[in-house]
Formats: structure tokens, C-alpha cells, sequence
């Protein structure tokens, strides 16, 4: 009874994080997907980074002038059901860990934000959860360990978001690790590559695939920015990571440097998963920072990380609530903190609906009823606008001419947005405006031709 109301909470935050427009990347996805037209065109010929295959399939499906709630169902799904799973993966260390655990996955702002928004980083959630069920299978030599399974779900998940190879590699280090220290280099070796060889094998061939797709395209493989590796981009989304993943997002330092020295810890307060937590939570960002990989700023990118955290936590706080006086006294705080922090955070979510640009289109229609003429500074304001006015099934022009009588600009956290704008020797006042609050979406402004 418990799993399940922890699972139905976790469902009716989703839901109610998934209504508003869709915002930028969410956008994006959609025009990609309506343009190719076909599940083929979604898996060889879209070739951008912005493209996360499953999702763009159930958005091909459901049509780009589906309600967001529907164009976000995937992942609202898929969301949801890794509650109960999480707790499957824990129950090893006990009843109360797993509910912990479950509870955290439930509220956490970061996955309640991803798992109520269109994009693939839920359903990859839900396949890497089950592969590490799988994993720890095989760690506790349990019979009738399913590579095939394993196989099926590292390509479900690479299909999801293309990180689930990292989150593939830490399952694979996790597996050879533990049982090196118990059975030695020999079996350790032997049992993770037969567990882990068909998984690998298809990921490189769906690769291969994928890459064959971006080949033939005039274009190549795209990316929707290209940023190099700079360390303080780096620190920021690390520490956003783990802010959005406990419910404080809070831009200091501290965070990380508390997760880590939970992690040197953890051995010590009898974690069970120790190899996996110190690859995902230490290795997975450290490694990605000495490799100096490119667009080291964007949080979501580290969702690996985020997950074992709050496993990690999940099981530290649930083994120490079982244990009277002062242990059960720290973990029921630590509890109470993480949950107060993300509901609160979740409720942000709720109300700024990613600062919804669909209201920049109610605005439009409330002016112009019969349809409006839109310029857009920016192709990802473009983006924003014509799904939203699909979704409303409302005339939008979006147009560089200077006949507009509107305009639209969007920015990113940190950019100013000028508060009257002057384009073709005209002065535009703003008529309709949305700060972002959280972690997904854009700043906007739409302005009126004022003379």
C-alpha cells in the first residue's frame, strides 16, 4: 500500500508538472518529428543531437497538435513506473530503503521535472533502472540472469537518451568490481562480459546504424549548440545537478561537496552498492571533466550521477531510520529536508509551467483573433510559437519581414531581455512576458509594433 500511494504521488506531481506549453527542446523535437514525416525518418534522418528516438516516435504518433499533456505522456509514464522499480532495485537492503528510496524518486525535483516533460531522459531512467536490477542479479549470483534482457534494454535506453552508455559502463564496472572482491579477477571478468557483451554488442551496432543515417544525410549529424569544455560550466551544472536531485538547488558548492563525502562514507554505514555509487556519483562526472567533453553545462547531462545519489541516499536514510536514538533522529531530518525541498521545488514547476509559452500565443489571439504575423529573433523562438499555436490551432506566421506586428524574443538564463525593442525603425512594447523558474525552459517577451 505504501509503494503504491509513493507511486500515485509521484504521478500526480508529473502530471501536474506536464501541463503549459512545450519549451524550447521539447519544441524542437516535435518540428523534427512532424518535418521527416516517419518512424524511419525519426531513427536515420533527423541526425541532431536534439533527437531522442523513442520520444520522437510517441511525438510522431501523437501529432504536433496533440495537448502537451498527451506529447508528454511517454514520459510521464515511464516516469512514474521507475517509483516502483527503484524499490525493487533496493529491496535488498530492506523494507524501509526501499520505500526511502521509492519516496525520493517520487518527489525529486529533477526527475519530476524530466518525467513531465517530452523528452527521452525518463524512458531512459526506467531502462538503465532495469538493466541495474538485472546487474545486481548477477552480483548476488542469483540463476537465470537474462543477458538477452540486458541487451534489449541498453538499446531501449541509448534509443531514450544517448548518456544511457554511460550509465551502460558504470552498470558493466559496477558488476566486475563486486565480484572481483568477492571471486577474484578471473570470475569477475568472465561473468561481465558474458553479461555485458550482447548489450554492448547491440549498442555498437545501433550506433553504427545511427552513424550510417548521419553519413548519407547532406548535412552530417547536427548539434543544437556546441560549446567547449570550460570548468566552470562544468562545476555549475554539477552543482545544479545535485541541488535539482535533493530538492535544494542552491548554487554552492557545499552540495557536491556533501554527496561526496556521503559517497567516502557510505562504506562505512554498510551500502550495499558501493562500486556502482562511486562510478556514477565520482567517476561518471570526474571522468567526463578529465576527457574535457564538449557542452559541460547542461545539468540533465548528468542525470547518472543524480540517480545513484538519491539511491545512495535512499539507502543510507532508510537503514538508519530502522535504528533507534540519535541515527533515526538524523535520517528522519535529512528526510524531512530532501522532501519539504523538492515538494516545494515541484510546485514551482507546477505554476511556472517552464515559463509557458503557450501564453504568448493567448496573448497573440486575444489581439489578433483572426491570426498574427510573428518576427522571431531566434530559430528557437520560432520553435516554441509554432507548436504552441498548432496545439491552439491558431494562424501564426512566423516571419522576418518588417510588417510584423509582433515580435517575439526568447533568452536563456542570465541574458537580458531589453524592455521595449526596436527592429525595422519601429518601437515594440511588451504586451505579454515569463521568467523561467527551474530547471527546463526559456525566458520570453512578446512585443506589439507601437508606432
Amino acid at each position: 500500500m505504501a509503494l503504491a500511494a509513493l507511486t500515485l504521488v509521484g504521478l500526480g506531481l508529473r502530471i501536474a508538472g506536464g501541463n503549459g506549453g512545450l519549451w524550447l527542446d521539447e519544441a524542437w523535437s516535435v518540428l523534427l518529428a512532424h518535418q521527416v514525416g516517419t518512424p524511419l525518418g525519426v531513427l536515420f534522418g533527423i541526425n541532431h543531437d536534439n533527437n531522442h528516438h523513442l520520444n520522437s516516435l510517441w511525438l510522431l504518433t501523437v501529432g504536433m497538435d496533440a495537448p502537451p499533456l498527451a506529447q508528454r505522456a511517454l514520459a510521464i509514464v515511464t516516469g512514474t513506473l521507475a517509483i516502483p522499480l527503484v524499490a525493487s532495485l533496493a529491496r535488498r537492503a530492506g523494507t524501509v530503503p526501499a520505500l526511502v528510496s521509492a519516496a525520493l524518486f517520487a518527489v525529486s525535483p529533477i526527475l519530476v521535472t524530466l518525467g513531465s516533460e517530452a523528452r527521452g531522459y525518463a524512458p531512459m531512467t526506467l531502462a538503465l533502472l532495469a538493466a541495474a536490477v538485472i546487474a545486481d542479479q548477477a552480483i548476488a549470483g542469483e540463476p537465470g540472469v537474462n543477458r538477452r534482457h540486458m541487451a534489449i534494454l541498453a538499446v531501449l535506453g541509448l534509443l531514450s537518451q544517448l548518456t544511457m552508455i554511460f550509465g551502460l559502463l558504470a552498470l558493466a564496472g559496477w558488476v566486475l568490481l563486486e565480484r572481483w572482491q568477492r571471486d577474484g579477477a578471473a570470475v569477475a571478468l568472465r561473468l561481465t562480459v558474458r553479461l555485458f557483451a550482447p548489450a554492448f554488442a547491440a549498442v555498437a551496432i545501433t550506433l553504427a546504424l545511427l552513424a550510417l543515417g548521419a553519413w548519407a544525410s547532406p548535412l552530417g549529424f547536427q548539434f543544437g549548440s556546441y560549446e567547449a569544455f570550460a570548468w566552470m560550466a562544468w562545476l555549475r551544472a554539477v552543482v545544479e545537478l545535485t541541488g535539482f536531485t535533493i530538492g535544494w538547488p542552491l548554487l554552492t558548492v557545499t552540495l557536491p561537496i556533501a554527496a561526496l563525502v556521503l559517497l567516502l562514507c557510505a562504506r562505512q554505514m554498510g551500502t550495499a552498492k558501493i562500486w556502482f555509487y562511486r562510478l556514477a556519483i565520482a567517476g561518471f562526472p570526474i571522468g567526463l571533466a578529465v576527457l574535457h567533453t564538449a557542452n559541460p553545462g547542461h545539468a540533465r547531462y548528468y542525470l547518472l550521477a543524480g540517480l545513484a545519489l538519491l539511491l545512495l541516499l535512499g539507502e543510507v536514510i532508510g537503514k538508519a531510520l530502522t535504528r533507534p536514538g540519535l541515527p533515526r533522529l538524523l535520517a528522519s531530518a535529512a528526510l524531512s529536508t530532501i522532501i519539504i525541498g523538492s515538494l516545494y521545488q515541484d510546485g514551482i514547476l507546477a505554476t511556472n509551467r517552464r515559463a509557458d509559452p503557450a501564453a504568448a500565443v493567448r496573448a497573440l489571439a486575444a489581439r489578433s483573433p483572426a491570426g498574427a504575423a510573428v518576427m522571431a529573433d531566434r530559430e528557437t523562438g520560432e520553435a516554441v510559437l509554432k507548436v504552441a499555436a498548432a496545439q491552439a490551432t491558431f494562424p501564426l506566421t512566423v516571419t522576418d519581414s518588417c510588417a510584423a506586428r509582433f515580435a517575439f524574443l526568447d533568452r536563456f538564463g542570465g541574458e537580458d531581455m531589453p524592455g521595449t525593442l526596436h527592429r525595422c525603425g519601429a518601437l515594440f512594447l511588451p504586451i505579454a512576458a515569463a521568467r523561467v523558474r527551474g530547471l527546463s525552459g526559456t525566458h520570453w517577451t512578446l512585443y506589439e509594433r507601437h508606432r
